[in-house]
């Protein structure tokens, strides 16, 4: 029942994407980063493909949500940093963890130890491989998956976020705990794009995309997480060795934009070839739509803006960002269903008690269906927009941006090559898919 909830809710908040899978049966122990608190298993949850059992810190066990984490399966760990914790029944926790993976069961911790917002792997703790050492000397095949939560703006709302499993790897039974422990973080570490959130995050992202609509580059997820990887890489090492470089490239890229946004266009409308047949067909297929799909994403915005508003309050009150998406996330569930039990029993007290029961079915499909209404005439509208700007634009001006568009790009490359040549730690191979 939790993980359905858990499943759901990080699907309503987020646009998941994913890239690989656990394996399906037999013992593993997942390894994710842990940028998101307590979202980050409900992604987990959303994308292993099987049932997963997480350890959490014992004090959450005495708080409101005891009773949901041992109705899930969670195992307790009792650390030493929480007030009140028995670190000496931490016997019991690996107990629990060799039963567990001894019948096949799938574990997930997350080996940092914390919830964090600075952008990078933190130093790992030695429990997992401990615990992996642990049931391979009792004769279980155990094997560890690293993975990678990558949220583009982990605390806005139906922001895009990216899962990467990676390649399940078995556990040497003669390494030690502090060699098994690096070999993790090196794993963890090609499948999470480590960018400073205040400085590099946000541009990163959109040298990705200006490259991506360069070179016709694979959409894929992994492919996607890779490019970002060698980009915020390159954007580190370029600003402590080549400062003037930098400088420069951040201008021009400044420039661009500037450019795009007076002209109101994006990357990929470009490369458009519309023409006015095309934009007749895209008119007679959206505008019957827009006649069903905009009543109701109003009508939606109109009936939930109560519960949206004080679920904004809500997170605006939480200064820490790692934090900040589960408290929009758990005060988004308390107050939409408080508004609905409210407005059901209004609807049951002045209509009848079936039309209270009526209106407690109809409100949370009209949610449902009021945010798929507003992305999908969001989306609609963006690209009408930018048909508009580009048939607007002087014929030159797209070439002109086009050709900024290709000199920032092959600035990209040359900062890959040099950076291939400075660094051998750091991936060789080429920006370009």
């Amino acid at each position: 029942m939790l993980a359905t909830i858990a499943r759901a809710a990080v699907h309503i908040f987020y646009q998941v994407d994913q890239a690989g899978i656990p394996p399906h049966s037999g013992a593993v122990i997942l390894l994710p980063n842990h940028p998101n608190a307590l979202l980050d298993p409900a992604l987990i949850w959303a994308t292993a493909g099987r049932e997963v059992r997480f350890l959490a810190k014992s004090t959450l066990f005495r708080g409101p949500f005891g009773a949901l984490l041992r109705a899930s399966g969670a195992i307790p760990v009792f650390r030493k940093q929480d007030e009140g914790a028995d670190v000496s029944r931490n016997a019991e926790m690996f107990a629990a963890v060799d039963a567990a993976l001894a019948r096949g069961e799938a574990i997930c911790l997350f080996p940092e130890g914390i919830s964090h917002s600075t952008g990078k792997l933190e130093p790992l703790r030695t429990g997992a491989a401990r615990m992996a050492l642990s049931a391979s000397a009792r004769a279980t095949s155990v094997h560890l998956v690293p993975a990678g939560i990558n949220p583009d703006r982990k605390t806005m709302f139906r922001s895009r976020i990216t899962v990467v499993y990676g390649q399940p790897f078995a556990v040497d039974p003669t390494a030690s705990v502090h060699a098994l422990t690096s070999e993790v973080a090196v794993r963890m570490r090609h499948l999470i794009v480590e960018a400073d959130p205040e400085a590099d995050a946000a541009l990163v992202i959109r040298i990705d995309r200006l490259y991506a609509a360069e070179r016709s580059a694979a959409e894929s997820a992994e492919a996607a997480i890779e490019r970002r990887r060698i980009i915020a890489a390159g954007l580190q090492r370029l600003r402590q060795d080549r400062p003037e470089w930098y400088a420069t490239s951040l201008l021009q890229l400044r420039r661009y934009d500037q450019r795009l946004r007076r002209f109101g266009l994006r990357d990929s409308a470009l490369d458009w070839n519309t023409s006015a047949g095309d934009a007749v067909r895209f008119a007679v297929r959206e505008l019957p739509l827009a006649l069903i799909l905009v009543p109701l994403a109003a009508a939606s915005l109109v009936v939930f803006a109560v519960p949206y508003v004080l679920t904004a309050v809500s997170a605006r009150l939480q200064k820490e960002t790692e934090v900040t998406a589960t408290v929009k996330v758990i005060a988004g569930v308390c107050f939409y269903t408080l508004w609905t039990a409210l407005l059901s029993v209004a609807a049951g007290r002045w209509l009848g008690v079936p039309a209270g029961w009526l209106t407690a079915a109809l409100l949370p499909a009209l949610a449902a269906s009021g945010l798929f209404a507003i992305e999908r005439e969001s989306s609609a509208l963006k690209t009408a927009r930018s048909w508009l700007a580009l048939r607007g634009a002087h014929t030159n001006t797209r070439k002109r941006l086009r050709r900024h568009r290709a000199e920032l790009a092959e600035v990209l490359d040359e900062v890959n090559e040099y950076l291939q040549t400075v660094n051998s730690q750091l991936p060789t191979s080429n920006l370009q898919p």
